[in-house]
């Protein structure tokens, strides 16, 4: 009795395997194309200076409320210097406003305090005040802010 090598089942185990790994390489390759058109990678925009005024303008304690590009912004004139704070709570992005005889930033929301520097001191505010670099040239502030 003679022993028949039957290689049939090697071929079709080969076969299936091969066919196997690339529809899993097709499905994993659109996969991945389709996540990537669902999260597009952000382009970095780039920081632009934009005119608020003339330093002199600014009363010493006093701050003034500017909406630049979309960007809510309170400018303080403190005995350091010019600084620019975003307007938004940390806690829940409502407008914060400034308080001249405490010195501080207050959220009208759930009474988050921020001091004159924009550290968060009280209430839920989990983090300071977003900061904006404030440019002098001259006589004249800008602020560098994200552009469109």
């Amino acid at each position: 009795m003679a022993i028949i090598h039957d290689d049939a089942g090697r071929r079709r185990f080969l076969s299936q395997a091969v066919m196997g790994f690339g529809l899993l390489f097709g499905v994993g390759t659109l996969g991945i194309r389709f996540l990537q058109f669902l999260v597009p990678k952000q382009k970095a925009r780039p920081l632009e200076a934009v005119l608020i005024g003339a330093e002199s303008k600014i009363s010493a304690g006093e701050a003034v409320s500017l909406d630049l590009g979309g960007h809510k912004i309170l400018v303080l004139k403190t005995t350091e210097g010019v600084v620019a704070f975003s307007r938004r709570c940390t806690d829940l992005g409502c407008l914060v406003s400034w308080n001249k005889e405490r010195e501080q930033f207050v959220c009208p929301c759930h009474q988050g305090i921020y001091d004159k520097t924009g550290l968060n001191i009280a209430g839920p505010p989990p983090r300071p005040l977003d900061r904006f670099e404030i440019v002098k040239r001259g006589e004249q502030l800008y602020v560098k802010i994200q552009g469109a």
